[in-house]
């Protein structure tokens, strides 16, 4: 099987066909969604704040889902270490004071 990305001696991925296979129906699939939903959409408001039909608590939700990303997990106690914790306890619990 030859290597699908080289990077010379350092490092060789080597992807088995059913991960191909599992990339492209998930690639299509999103893409046919994609397509499926575009057809509810007849103006940009539609798009941007869904006909304005949501709920708070809906939003809310969303809200608090993308305040936690990787960056969270990842950035923030890197952060907290380099800084002596400085920024890293109000943003620790900014989803609490929600």
């Amino acid at each position: 099987m030859a290597p699908l990305v080289d990077f010379g001696d350092v490092i060789k991925m080597y992807l088995h066909y059913l991960d191909i296979l599992v990339l492209l129906a998930y690639l299509v699939g999103m893409a046919l969604m994609g397509i499926y939903f575009s057809r509810n959409n007849n103006s940009t408001e539609d798009y941007f704040v869904g006909s304005r039909s949501f709920q708070g608590w809906v939003i809310g939700l969303s809200l608090v889902g993308t305040s936690i990303s990787s960056i969270t997990f990842l950035a923030y106690p890197a952060d907290a270490f380099k800084t002596a914790w400085l920024r890293f306890i109000p943003n620790h619990f900014f989803d609490m004071a929600k």
